[in-house]
């Protein structure tokens, strides 16, 4: 195989406790897309797919393939990508299927609950180590304190782990 090459990110995920502030992750993307390694940005709803083609608009090597590409279109992207970066969902399983690395993560789950996908690294999984964590198997709980505060991860942590090897 060819050496891999861009960063694919997929910020949605079925519920809220699994979704990374939006904002947060418009600076994550902002910050890549100088690197002038390609970005692709995958989601699924209209309202997700609006989202993405607005940050593909403004940031340089950043491209939306929300709604424009077939599952197996999809996949064949994913498998030649560096790493994929991706919330507790569907789409850290499409990379893991094809054998991209995928950085994860994790907001109101819980790797350990049986979930993370299949031969990705414990040490990829990117969350804060809280008492009230995790707080639901699927996401699908509200906040008991109402501000996410398992999701208050530094963009900059986030970085970091892209750039690894």
């Amino acid at each position: 195989m060819d050496e891999r090459n861009g960063i694919g990110i997929a910020p949605f995920a079925a519920h809220k406790g699994k979704i990374y502030p939006l904002e947060r992750m418009e600076s994550v993307i902002a910050s890549i897309s100088r690197t002038g390694e390609p970005v692709y940005l995958f989601g699924g709803s209209k309202a997700e797919t609006d989202i993405l083609e607005s940050w593909a608009s403004k940031y340089p090597n950043t491209t939306s393939v929300a709604g424009k590409m077939s599952l197996a279109e999809e996949l064949a992207l994913i498998r030649t990508l560096r790493v994929m970066l991706t919330m507790d969902s569907g789409n850290m399983h499409l990379a893991s299927l094809v054998g991209t690395r995928v950085v994860s993560i994790w907001g109101a789950t819980h790797p350990k609950a049986g979930f993370l996908g299949v031969g990705q690294k414990p040490e990829d999984c990117i969350q804060l180590d809280l008492p009230c964590r995790p707080c639901s198997i699927y996401g699908n709980k509200t906040c008991r304190f109402g501000d996410y505060r398992c999701l208050n991860i530094a963009p900059e942590q986030i970085i970091t782990a892209l750039k690894k090897q």
